[in-house]
């Protein structure tokens, strides 16, 4: 280290020494510097920040993807590396340019006797939790993507526990650091029960929404995957995090719903055992049609749809004697329309109209008797010439 803090000193002094300008002093809040101080670790980041973009593009273009075929995870061990690149050349930065313990910036925060906390500490604090919580979400998408994924097809549950995993790994890594800095933990106390009262007033609503992610979590009510309805909301459930569920729509919409709301409401989860779903879809046909031909053409047109299941078997249901028609029930089971009923149905219609028109099958309209009893008289009177003198 003090290799290095030679070479930055003589590399300050030698461009001071030759560049007159830049040597001259500046005094800002009693801190008195020369520019060269400000350019070199300016000029210093930006090649850093090069070197990371190019050790990012040669991972995700060259190696990587001769190994991992997921390209998010791709992207994601990626971006680690340049960011993990980034935090050692400004922490050398740091080292070098001398801003430690002793430095006069570091100032008294909390007056303690024993070990006072001051600025750096609480700075290396926050350095250290952004840290923890950037690396865990790095790591839980490597682990469901790399690792669970060999074990389990069943996505939302690899997602459930590399949550749960993340949490863990947060909360531990937190109490760690914590005890690491110097923080009286008795201190604590007071900032407990500050957050106990804010809790019970402001942060009411955030508190719910994070226990319901837990519930949500632990005994997987949805997962991501799932499709579910919410109320008039229809989607799929793409990201379960602490404070919301995100349900993505056919529309490729997204909606953003508290996770209390998911608790405390009637979900319906169409895929919470397995994604076999029965749809029912209505039909109808004049009175003259065979019942027995009207089966057979049914049963025909759902065993032809590739999205239709072969087990369990399509069955039509002879449902009503109708005012107008024989209304018939066709039973169909999918695992492939279930997030899109309406086009299912869409295409059976298109199929068995095609199928009734071939057979000139009949599709009848609403008809209607109408009897008048009274009135009669009056029009026929009308009607009639008036005799006159």
């Amino acid at each position: 280290m003090e290799e290095t803090l030679s070479l930055y000193g003589r590399l300050i002094q030698y461009i001071n020494s030759n560049v007159q300008f830049l040597g001259e002093k500046i005094t800002i809040l009693g801190i008195s510097f020369t520019a060269t101080e400000i350019i070199i670790p300016v000029v210093f980041l930006i090649l850093l920040n090069l070197f990371g973009n190019l050790v990012r593009a040669t991972l995700i273009n060259r190696i990587l993807g001769r190994h991992i075929h997921d390209r998010k995870t791709i992207l994601s061990i990626g971006n680690t590396t340049k960011y993990t690149i980034l935090i050692i050349g400004i922490a050398v930065l740091l080292a070098a340019t001398g801003l430690d313990e002793s430095d006069q910036l570091n100032r008294v925060l909390i007056n303690d006797a024993e070990d006072p906390f001051k600025v750096f500490d609480l700075l290396r604090l926050v350095f250290f939790l952004v840290l923890l919580v950037f690396f865990s979400g790095k790591f839980k998408t490597v682990f469901v993507k790399q690792i669970l994924s060999k074990y389990s097809e069943d996505r939302g549950v690899s997602q459930s526990i590399g949550t749960i995993i993340q949490y863990v790994v947060i909360l531990l890594g937190s109490l760690i650091i914590v005890q690491n800095s110097n923080i009286n933990l008795g201190s604590l106390n007071v900032l407990a029960g500050a957050l106990g009262v804010g809790i019970g007033f402001g942060l009411q609503n955030i508190a719910n929404n994070f226990i319901s992610g837990l519930i949500i979590l632990f005994e997987r009510p949805i997962k991501v995957g799932d499709r579910i309805d919410v109320g008039a909301l229809s989607g799929d459930v793409v990201k379960i995090s602490s404070r919301a569920t995100t349900v993505n729509t056919n529309d490729n919409i997204s909606y953003i719903i508290p996770n209390s709301d998911v608790i405390n409401k009637q979900v319906v989860n169409w895929s919470h055992n397995d994604r076999n779903v029965r749809f029912r879809i209505p039909v109808g046909v004049s009175y003259k049609e065979d019942p027995a031909i009207i089966k057979e053409i049914l049963l025909n047109v759902a065993s032809e749809h590739s999205g239709v299941l072969a087990k369990p078997e399509p069955d039509l249901l002879f449902v009503e004697y109708g005012d107008s028609s024989l209304n018939f029930e066709l039973v169909v089971w999918t695992n492939k329309f279930i997030d899109k009923p309406k086009i299912l149905r869409s295409e059976l219609y298109y199929r068995i109209f095609e199928k009734f028109k071939e057979q000139n099958i009949e599709i009848p309209y609403p008809q209607r008797d109408l009897h008048l009893k009274s009135g009669f008289e009056r029009i026929s009177d009308a009607s009639q010439p008036s005799s006159g003198n």
